[in-house]
């Protein structure tokens, strides 16, 4: 995880590595006793546990969900988070989104919680968390020839940038908004809410593969500013070309649990998994619990190969450079580039759920 701590106009960056906790939940209520309390306070007292008990449970439900709804039963959940990000929520309350439903939009929370009544963002039912992703395949019915080589489909309304396009393991080559720039195999672009790509004939047969135009582009997947005492646990987060969970503002007292934070987007040193950058003095209460934050989902031994390689190549250039071997330029390119390599890896830091043992009044991990 990267911090930027920004302080008038220059920049301090700080990575931090969190030790694994599961999440804390409160306690629950005391007895309430009388104990000379006067009128006044236990109408407080009153007023906070009726708030608390007021607390509303959304759901979400992408495949069958409509924001007609009221969202507040599972026959009555949400559909997009957009709505949910145009909702005036309370503390205490929870948004939960089904499990092994997708998303290709981003969560902006538009509320706070409070001290104790944290607004809770989470999953429900059974299988892959929810996934909130770039990544959105064209189906292969979609696709209208428009002019000799160039084909296009409908994307949804939500894509208004369109910068990275994968043609199965292939990514393509993004050329300015003209039929007739579709020169090439791989060559695409974005116009009036379609996807117009280079094809001879249908891209179906010609590619072969998926094509899939990377839905959030430079936007983060989950955008948290200036809000505050918010959990966020269970969420599938990938197929970004800028920031995973980006956290911005006087944002403070946040949880991240139990998600997984990662993307493949070539996107120079970005994306990155968990950013956050906020004016001096920044949070001070940010936590991230059961994650990991190294090289994605490599294995362990495949983690600590790159690991030794990196540190390798770093020392094998400065020795060049000690010992004036850097005029062999390719040399030095191939060390450099190295170092860029595992540089990159590093900043490309991902979180990952853990199968742990369920603990009380805490769901299992998945």
């Amino acid at each position: 995880m990267e911090i930027a701590n920004k302080a008038g106009s220059s920049a301090e960056r700080k990575r931090i590595l969190r030790p694994r906790k599961t999440i804390r939940f409160a306690n629950g209520l005391s007895p309430l006793r009388m104990t000379g309390l006067g009128v006044g306070a236990l109408v407080l007292m009153l007023l906070a546990f009726t708030a608390e008990a007021a607390a509303t449970t959304y759901f979400v439900n992408s495949s069958t969900g409509s924001d007609a709804n009221s969202g507040t039963s599972l026959g009555a959940a949400w559909q997009t988070i957009s709505h949910v990000n145009g909702q005036t929520l309370q503390p205490g309350d929870s948004v939960l989104f089904k499990r092994g439903d997708v998303w290709n939009e981003s969560l902006v929370p538009g509320s706070s919680g409070s001290a104790g009544n944290p607004i809770v963002f989470d999953a429900y039912g059974t299988g892959a968390a929810p996934n909130l992703t770039g990544y959105y395949a064209v189906p292969s019915t979609a696709w209208v020839l428009v002019t000799g080589n160039a084909w296009k489909a409908a994307v949804p309304a939500t894509y208004t940038t369109i910068n990275f396009c994968l043609f199965g393991s292939v990514w393509g080559q993004k050329v300015a908004a003209v039929s007739s720039n579709l020169t090439a195999q791989w060559d695409f672009y974005l116009a009036n809410g379609f996807l117009y790509v280079f094809s001879v004939g249908n891209p179906q047969t010609f590619y072969n593969e998926a094509i899939v135009p990377m839905a959030l582009s430079n936007v983060p997947v989950m955008n948290i500013n200036g809000r505050s005492w918010l959990t966020f646990q269970h969420f599938l987060v990938n197929w970004f070309d800028q920031y995973g969970v980006y956290v911005q503002g006087a944002s403070d007292h946040l949880v991240f649990a139990n998600m997984e934070s990662d993307s493949m987007i070539p996107q120079g040193t970005q994306p990155l998994g968990f950013y956050v950058h906020e004016s001096a003095p920044g949070p001070g209460d940010l936590k991230i619990y059961n994650s990991e934050s190294f090289f994605g989902n490599k294995s362990g031994a495949e983690k600590k190969d790159a690991a030794m390689s990196f540190l390798q190549n770093a020392l094998a250039t400065v020795d060049a450079v000690s010992a004036r071997e850097i005029i062999d330029p390719d040399k030095f390119r191939d060390g450099i580039s190295k170092i860029i390599d595992g540089t990159v890896q590093c900043l490309n830091a991902s979180t990952w759920c853990k199968q742990l043992p369920a603990k009380p009044n805490q769901p299992s991990i998945q």
